[in-house]
């Protein structure tokens, strides 16, 4: 694939640790297969849905008292991040389709840049971890009824799903470079802190796995553990985008490469006239 990458000008040492400067802006607001007009629609459904969902899962945790001990649980604060995402990935796309040669992407400052690469990791990564560890480990069908529910569908399944479709219908890519995994498993050791700060306030463990009473000698093995899926998760995410870039590459980067070959066909033919071979 012609491998299309933003201007180095205007990186610091800091930008280019993260390889931000190998990340071609057009990725934000890009697609794969839909025209930008088609992912506007995509990721404004996508958007909406989530909204709804968030919306509900605070009103009935206000409702049942429970508002209190909501952020503390990691479902929500990634659903929350998975918000953000789709709002920022919405905005550089409705941008992208109304001036494409001037992204908003590449008028942000860099680090705002690169929070975006990283929440748009984030977000399918630990939306896929939640909700891999929800239906295996944590749910039981009679704990949820109603409204309750279809929040909980939507916080530990329909999250991923549209992070998935996201990752193949949209053009970002997760970085292969180390340091952006180790930025998301510090993300993840600060939140099992929190789990620990929360249990010596209120008495009380968000998620049984990191509960020591209960693991005792093992605890240590078990969050280590975590940390390490968290790392080998990630390339193996990181891997499916290099398929995607190899058999599916965005398609400004296609447009890109045939309008190369049309201009290397076309020097090859006027080279050919020149020589009075054709």
């Amino acid at each position: 694939m012609h491998r299309i990458r933003s201007s180095d000008k205007g990186y610091g040492r800091g930008h280019r640790f993260f390889r931000l400067h190998t990340l071609d802006h057009r990725r934000a607001g890009g697609s794969r297969v839909l025209s930008t007009g088609g992912l506007v629609i995509l990721r404004a459904l996508f958007f909406a849905y989530t909204l709804a969902a968030w919306l509900a899962s605070i009103v009935l945790d206000a409702q049942s008292g429970q508002m209190r001990s909501h952020f503390v649980y990691f479902t929500y604060l990634c659903h929350t991040g998975l918000l953000f995402y789709l709002l920022a990935s919405l905005i550089h796309t409705v941008q992208l389709w109304r001036r494409p040669t001037d992204t908003l992407f590449s008028r942000m400052p860099h680090v705002l840049q690169l929070m975006h690469w990283l929440l748009f990791a984030s977000a399918l990564l630990f939306s896929t971890v939640v909700s891999v560890m929800f239906w295996t480990m944590i749910y039981e069908k009679d704990e949820y009824r109603g409204v309750r529910r279809w929040v909980n569908a939507s916080v530990h399944g329909t999250n991923v799903g549209f992070m998935w479709m996201d990752m193949l219908v949209g053009a970002m890519v997760f970085c292969p470079h180390w340091s952006h995994p180790l930025v998301l498993a510090l993300v993840v050791a600060l939140y099992l802190a929190l789990a620990y700060v929360n249990e010596a306030v209120n008495g009380w463990f968000t998620y049984d796995f990191i509960d020591y009473r209960e693991h005792k000698a093992l605890e240590a093995p078990i969050l280590l553990g975590v940390l390490l899926g968290i790392v080998l998760l990630y390339y193996v995410l990181c891997g499916v985008h290099l398929l995607l870039d190899r058999y599916l590459p965005p398609r400004f980067a296609r447009d890109r490469r045939y309008a190369d070959e049309a201009e290397e066909d076309c020097s090859d033919t006027e080279s050919l006239a020149a020589k009075g071979m054709v």
